[in-house]
This record gives structure tokens, sequence and C-alpha cells, in this order.
């Protein structure tokens, strides 16, 4: 009998254990939604501070890959302006320029004058070459055409570079700047107008010994200055020093009369034109 109530007792008490009320249903839902926030909000406050330092690790190193090009290149324009301030400032080397005086209306240069600058000595040697020099025409372009006289080079390519690379590769040296200007602007430096003597200074080739005789080439410079070229203002400003020394180098005695398709040409002897190019 007593058997049979604790049975009946245990039974009863797992029924009410069991017994899942309303009260109790809220009570379980307000705990699970109190721990789901609480989770939320410390998963939140983990993760926030995770995207900014993501954000700064990511550009530091897009800094760090950038630093050595930054350095490159600040070096490489470090060396450029080195390089200018050393050329405008101490002179190094020398310098070599073209001036060409252009008769506009036929696109030929009936002047060419080569003038190349040692600016620690402040020394120039000039050569006028010759307008019926025989030479292998280049165009600006550097490719080698056929053999023409210097005065028709302008004619084939009127881009200065074309006379540079044709007068650079028959003298087999570099040059590095170019005046082009009107004869007619020359030829008023030099006070002639007579057309006779005009012919004649350009046949004989005479305009080097003309501008050495009468003192013009710092006159030459200034006018240099209001026509075309590629001259820098720094270059040009050590180019125009009164001070410079210019020495003429003739050519008169290494020059040989040719024909071809009886054409009338001038040509200097190897000989000669070897030693020029080592003068030079």
């Amino acid at each position: 009998m007593a058997s049979k109530f604790e049975k009946e007792l245990s039974s009863y008490l797992d029924q009410e254990d069991l017994t899942f009320t309303k009260d109790d249903r809220k009570k379980t839902f307000n705990k699970i939604h109190s721990q789901t926030t609480t989770q939320h909000h410390n998963k939140s406050s983990f993760t926030r501070p995770i995207v900014p330092i993501m954000a700064t690790i990511a550009v530091f190193m897009l800094a760090i890959a950038l630093i050595p090009s930054f350095i490159l290149n600040e070096k490489q324009n470090s060396e450029a302006d080195k390089s200018i301030t050393s050329t405008a400032e101490e002179g190094n080397g020398n310098s070599v320029l073209l001036l060409m005086g252009e008769d506009a209306d036929r696109h030929r240069n009936p002047f060419n004058l080569l003038l190349t600058y040692n600016f620690d000595k402040e020394s120039v040697k000039v050569v006028s070459l010759p307008r019926d020099l025989y030479v292998d025409r280049y165009n600006a372009e550097g490719e080698k055409f056929e053999k023409t006289k210097l005065l028709h080079v302008g004619a084939h390519d009127n881009d200065p570079a074309a006379s540079m690379k044709t007068v650079s590769n028959y003298l087999d040296i570099p040059i590095d700047y170019y005046a082009l200007m009107p004869m007619e602007e020359i030829f008023q430096l030099l006070e002639i107008d007579d057309e006779n003597k005009i012919y004649e200074i350009e046949e004989q080739n005479s305009l080097a010994n003309l501008l050495e005789k009468d003192q013009k080439f710092p006159e030459l410079m200034e006018l240099i200055s209001h026509h075309q070229t590629n001259l820098t203002e720094d270059i040009f400003n050590q180019m125009e020093k009164k001070s410079n020394q210019y020495d003429i180098i003739q050519l008169e005695e290494g020059l040989n009369n040719i024909f071809e398709d009886e054409i009338y040409y001038v040509e200097l002897e190897p000989s000669f034109l070897e030693k020029l190019k080592n003068d030079l």
C-alpha cells in the first residue's frame, strides 16, 4: 500500500515539474532575448574596432610599397636637376651650336656656322661650313639618304634636326643646340646690303671671318635670342659672354672642287677632315 502511494506521489511530482505555464514561457523568452542581445552587443563591440584597424593596416602596407618608387623618382629628379645645374654653372665640357642662316623663299640654308664652346676656358671654335659641301643627307629621324649639298638639306626636310644630324654625322661630333634665323638679318648685322657682296660672301664662305673682324659675335648671340632655337636660358647666357675668345678654323687649304653628274660640289680631303674632327 505504501509502495503504491509512493509511486503515485512520484508521478504527481513529475507532472508538476513538467508543467509550463504562460508566465514560465514569457520568462524564458525574456531570458533568451536578454542573452541574445548581450551576445550581439559583445560581438558588435568586438567587430567595430576591427574595421578601422584593417583599413589602417592596408594603407600602411600600400605606403610601404610606394615608398621605393617615390624615392627613386625623387633621386632621378634630383640627379637631373644637378646635371642641369652642373652644365649651367660649371660648363660640364663642351656644348656645340649649329647656327643656320635660312633663305626662306627657297627653303635653303646658305650659312651653316658651327660653334663649339668650352665654358671652363671661355673659348669658342668656329667653323663656316661651305654651302656646297658634299654630304650624306639625314632627315630629322636620323635616316640616311643620298649625297647632296649641305645647302639643300633644309629644302628636303625643314626640321632643323635634319641639318643637325647631317652635320653631326659628317664631322662625327654631337650637336646639342641649333639656331635658325633669316640670313638677311645676318647681313643687316654686318651692315651689308650690296647683292654682289652678299653673293661673294656666300660663295667664299667668309661669314665667320667677317663676324670676327667686326667683333660681331656677341651681337650675333643677341640676335639668336629673338629667333627659333632650342637653347636654354642658362646655356645661352654662357654662350653670350663677351669674354669668350673666338678661334676661327679655316677650311680653304683642305677643300677640293669636284663634279658629280655635272653638278659642282666641294669636299674636304680625308686627312684634313680627320684633323678637323680632332680639333673640334
